[in-house]
């Protein structure tokens, strides 16, 4: 038997354009159906197309809007619009439509564009307007952006530092909110003193059984060894976190042939970021660097790989927004084996709330690498952010059962008040540290010292 779908009076209407017959399908929740149309018929009228925009640009769909933007060129909003020249590298037009809005929003994304575009001394002029505007949250993190464009351009000379005092500087907060080094000054060693101690390491998010086993070990080596001055103890509690850490030390394999690297880690972790600041390392070595945008759920992601690539010397693979990830890798590979390249890093995507759809996605990427080199990839690098503390501990394990997890790299210690937490990774996860970010510049991803980090956390 063959059965005959009618069409509704109201899709009838909706076919012929009729824009309340298409809103009312929207409304009843068939908006696929209504883009549809829409798309058929936006470029004959400004009308739908206005309409088209409206929904596309809800979603940030911004490249579909294209066609209908060079068709009808004041459709939507001026902040839109640039998003929309952005998203296809129509980099002037867009910049000029952000300059039309004037606002922080509009003058921090056309700082982007220009940084994108490679134009670094128009980016500097956009971003110290930008910065006029910038509220207080945003005003620190675009303040290290300026000091490094001024590096960039030789405005301002270089400061080099030590790993000691990269971590110093990235431990600050922490210090700060908990005072670790101020409690061994001048105490006496007491009961209050060691329980003072515990609650400092918990609130520098250690986690609570990490802080009892330090603690409760420090007060038997005391003990052990006659120690009645807190100044004393310091050097025997460094000695505690070195011993605690060391395991947790991991050196970097570096790129040799065809070596994959691939980044795994929640959304907002630093992966796109840690991919950039690797490939501006591995191409001032003088190795040839691939950069494989996997992330192909968020437009932002391939965006900013861009910007790292063109800022480190690197090339790139992207896709289409929303295509398989894994047919981006694919490409990724096949370009890699057939140009020599040395190093892959591959950035993914962290949608942790669809975790099987994760997990079987990324072990998809992981048996697409091995099909054009069985021994790859040579490291995955779990990448954490600092600032999410202890939740991240259980947001690593989610990665660790999906694929086999070489390595941690934690970013932005140095916007995090939580730095003790990589004593609860280290305890917890028993992965190797491999990197540490701490700062925004591509010089601040750091090898993971032990010894350095236990100084700095104490000040």
């Amino acid at each position: 038997m063959v059965l005959f779908w009618r069409k509704s009076e109201l899709e009838k209407r909706a076919e012929k354009g009729d824009k309340s017959a298409l809103l009312e399908l929207v409304k009843k929740g068939k908006k696929d159906k209504a883009l549809s149309i829409l798309k058929e018929k936006a470029l004959e009228s400004e009308e739908l197309a206005e309409l088209l925009f409206e929904l596309l640009a809800q979603e940030r769909r911004y490249q579909e809007l294209y066609p209908y933007l060079k068709r009808f060129p004041s459709l939507g909003r001026a902040l839109e619009r640039a998003r929309v020249y952005r998203s296809v590298g129509e980099y002037d037009e867009a910049i000029k439509e952000y300059l039309k809005v004037g606002s922080f929003e509009a003058l921090k994304e056309a700082y982007e564009t220009a940084y994108l575009k490679d134009d670094r001394k128009r980016a500097y002029e956009l971003l110290k307007r930008a910065l006029e505007l910038a509220p207080p949250g945003e005003k620190e993190r675009l303040e290290k952006e300026r000091d490094r464009l001024e590096r960039e351009l030789g405005l301002k000379e270089e400061k080099k530092e030590g790993l000691l005092e990269k971590l110093r500087r990235g431990l600050a907060k922490t210090r700060e909110a908990v005072e670790l080094g101020l409690l061994f000054k001048a105490r006496k060693i007491d009961e209050e003193f060691f329980e003072e101690l515990e609650e400092q390491l918990v609130r520098a998010d250690a986690g609570v059984k990490t802080a009892l086993e330090l603690v409760k070990e420090l007060k038997r080596e005391a003990a052990r060894r006659g120690v009645k001055n807190a100044e004393a103890l310091r050097g025997l509690f460094k000695k505690l976190l070195v011993k605690l850490l060391k395991p947790c030390e991991g050196k970097l394999k570096e790129p040799s042939g065809l070596t994959v690297y691939l980044l795994v880690g929640v959304n907002g972790s630093g992966k796109t970021t840690t991919a950039g600041k690797l490939a501006y390392r591995f191409t001032r070595e003088g190795k040839k660097v691939l950069l494989v945008a996997a992330d192909t759920f968020r437009a932002a992601a391939a965006e900013q790989l861009e910007v790292w690539a063109r800022r480190s010397g690197a090339e790139l693979v992207k896709g289409k927004e929303g295509a398989d990830p894994a047919s981006v890798v694919y490409e990724g590979m096949r370009k890699a084996k057939e140009e020599l390249f040395d190093a892959v890093i591959v950035d993914t995507a962290g949608r942790l709330h669809t975790k099987e759809p994760l997990i079987n996605e990324l072990r998809k990427i992981v048996k697409v690498i091995k099909k054009f080199k069985e021994d790859e990839p040579s490291e995955v690098l779990l990448v954490i952010d600092a600032t999410a503390g202890q939740n991240a501990l259980v947001q690593a394990k989610v990665f660790k059962e999906a694929v086999k997890v070489t390595g941690i790299v934690v970013t932005k210690l140095d916007g995090s008040a939580k730095g003790g937490f990589i004593l609860a990774v280290c305890r917890e996860l028993k992965i190797p540290v491999k990197l540490v970010g701490v700062g925004e510049g591509p010089e601040d991803l750091q090898p993971f010292s032990a010894e350095a980090y236990a100084e700095a956390l104490l000040g």
